[in-house]
Formats: structure tokens, C-alpha cells, sequence
């Protein structure tokens, strides 16, 4: 009893629960990190009961000093508060957690900030980092020196033209084609689009934009149908983007014979701010404007009319990218660079007039 009350006030050693388990340091060592090929399921269970018992803790500073790992991944990305957060960091979740990995977080809105963030993270030791871009055009310089250091990372959705860096992309003009066929499939030919920012200015270029809208551009050129300059509006990715878009539209739809029956949008932000600028106008959804839009957030299903999306692979990013660093690590050296390019999927709701 007075060896329990001693034990709360002081910390816990591998030495202590040898000597509870009676068994040496080194085979506690063993077990405890993982290792029971050679050790008794009787042993085994005796060291696991004393370190339950005595509340034992791994110092990680030193099993890190050991191991000369962390079992820590920096996750950096561009915007915390963008939707895509959620789901990327629950796939690498997903895949780090078994694993007994966990991740260090950073936001990193510009190439400075992201620099920063690699070195602030590098100073504490993360094994490893997984980089979650919104498909703006960065320096890969950092990245570079990353992979000349020997650390494993992968980068999603970046605007990158390099075979030398391990890469997740989305295939964003397969997602505007999708989107586009989707409503001629419907019978629609005349066809508008309210993309993303369209910039050649790098703070502000997005490759999803440009992606999106040379699929909708291509689709209806190979259809022979007409492409209306008045029919494409820059939304900006935003909600307001979005409403100001709509209220454009919806104008030029009144004022205007032959006017546009369906939009292509490009985010599901700016499809929620032309919905409510199409019903400020008085015009029906899908009734006077079949709607598609990207993104498949959860509120998409609760919109009126429900948003037909074609759902980002996001999540799916997050867990390949996490198994390409995890395998890295576990080889103990850098693996072969991977470009790897994920599709969208296509999920039919009311906005676009067709039954799902």
C-alpha cells in the first residue's frame, strides 16, 4: 500500500513496471512497443496489467530520442475554415489513428505561411506531413528541400509540374465534363457556368476554377452548342460571389430571348448564394434554371430544392495520403514519387430537374 501512494507522486518508469511484473526492463521494453513475437501471452498480459496498474505513461520525448520518430504528422492547410477541412482531416484520421500516429495542425494561407508552418513543425520533430492546398499555384522550392531531407510528404490538390513530389490531384475538368453532360443529358442546350476566380493573378488563381470551367467549356463545344460569353459569370467561391452571380443571371435570363435553361456552378458555396439570388428574382429552381454544383457538403441535401453535386474525393485524398507517408515511414526511406488523380462522383438531387 505505501508503494501505491509513493507511485502517485512520482512518475512512472519502465523500470517500475518491470519490477511490478517481475520480468527484465528490457522485455517490458519489448512489449510495450509492440514487439511480442518472443515473449509468452502469460508475460505478456503480466507487463500490460502492471503498467495498467501503476497508470504508466511512455515518455515520448524519449522514446522519440529512441526511435528517432514522433509518431507525429503535420497536416497543413490552406484555409481551417473551409469546408474541405473537415473531411480531409477525418480521412487521415482514419488511417493515422490505427496506426498510432497523431497529427500536428497548422493553417497556411500563402507560400510564406506554409514555409513557416514546415519549419515550425520540423523544429518539433513530426515524422512526416501531409499538405492540403486549394489548387492555388505556390513555390515548390520548400518542397524540394523536404524531399532532399529525406522527410515523406505528400500534397493535395496543388498546382503542381513536378514528377519529383508525391501528389493527390483532383480531376477537376473530368468534374466540369461530368456536370456539363449531366445536363444536356437532360435535354438542356443552352448551358450557363459561374465559375471560380478565373485570375491569371497567382494570389488569387485557382487551377479548380480553371479546371471546372475549361470542362464545361469543352463539353458544350463538343456537343455544338453555343457558348454564350453573358452566360459565364466569376462567383469568386464565395456565397455573396455566388447571390451576385445569381442575380446577374437571372436578369439576363428575364431580359434576353434564347436565354440560358441550366447552370453549371462551380462550388457549392456559390450554388447556395445563386439559389436564394434565382428566388429574390422570382425564378423557380429547377422549373426556370436546372442547377449543378461541386462540393457534396452535408447541408447540400437540405437546401431547397436539394443541390444535385458531384461530390469531391476529399476524404479518400486524406486516407491515400496518409497510407503513402505511413509506408514511408515504415520503409524507412523515401518512396518512389506518386501522382495519383481522383474523380468525382455524380450525386442527382432535385436542383437539376432529373429524379435521383
Amino acid at each position: 500500500m505505501l508503494f501505491s501512494k509513493t507511485m502517485r507522486h512520482k512518475t512512472v518508469t519502465i523500470r517500475d513496471v518491470a519490477k511490478r511484473a517481475g520480468v527484465g526492463v528490457s522485455t517490458v521494453s519489448y512489449v510495450l512497443n509492440g514487439h511480442n513475437d518472443h515473449v509468452s501471452p502469460a508475460t505478456r498480459d503480466l507487463i500490460l496489467t502492471a503498467a495498467r496498474e501503476l497508470n504508466y505513461r511512455p515518455n515520448a520525448i524519449a522514446r522519440s530520442m529512441v526511435k528517432r520518430q514522433t509518431a507525429t504528422i503535420g497536416l497543413i492547410i490552406t484555409e481551417l475554415q473551409n469546408a474541405l477541412f473537415i473531411p480531409v482531416t477525418e480521412g487521415v484520421e482514419e488511417v493515422l489513428q490505427p496506426e498510432g500516429y497523431h497529427i500536428l495542425l497548422a493553417s497556411a494561407g500563402d507560400a510564406t505561411s506554409e514555409v513557416n508552418a514546415i519549419e515550425t513543425m520540423r523544429a518539433q520533430q513530426v515524422d512526416g506531413f501531409i499538405i492540403m492546398s486549394l489548387s492555388m499555384r505556390f513555390p515548390v522550392d520548400h518542397l524540394l528541400q523536404l524531399r532532399d531531407a529525406g522527410i515523406p510528404f505528400v500534397v493535395i490538390n496543388r498546382d503542381l509540374n513536378s514528377n519529383e513530389i508525391s501528389q493527390i490531384r483532383l480531376d477537376e475538368d473530368s468534374a466540369g465534363r461530368m456536370a456539363t453532360e449531366h445536363l444536356i443529358s437532360l435535354g438542356h442546350t443552352r448551358i450557363a457556368t459561374i465559375t471560380g476566380p478565373l485570375s491569371n493573378d497567382p494570389l488569387i488563381r485557382r487551377q479548380s476554377a480553371f479546371g471546372r470551367y475549361q470542362g464545361w467549356r469543352s463539353t458544350l463545344e463538343e456537343h455544338g452548342l453555343p457558348i454564350s460569353e453573358h452566360w459565364i459569370l466569376d462567383g469568386h467561391y464565395t456565397f455573396e460571389g455566388g447571390y451576385q452571380a445569381g442575380l446577374k443571371l437571372a436578369s439576363r435570363i428575364k431580359k434576353r430571348s434564347g436565354p440560358p435553361t441550366a447552370c453549371f456552378v462551380a462550388s457549392d458555396m456559390m450554388a447556395v448564394g445563386a439559389l436564394k439570388a434565382l428566388h429574390d428574382a422570382g425564378l423557380q429552381v429547377p422549373d426556370d434554371l436546372a442547377v449543378v454544383t461541386i462540393g457534396d457538403p452535408p447541408f447540400a441535401a437540405y437546401t431547397i430544392p436539394a443541390l444535385t453535386t458531384l461530390e469531391m474525393p476529399i476524404a479518400e485524398a486524406g486516407r491515400i495520403a496518409a497510407r503513402m507517408v505511413v509506408e514511408s515511414l515504415k520503409a524507412k526511406k523515401p518512396l518512389d514519387p506518386q501522382c495519383i488523380t481522383l474523380g468525382f462522383k455524380l450525386r442527382i438531387r432535385e436542383s437539376c430537374g432529373a429524379r435521383g
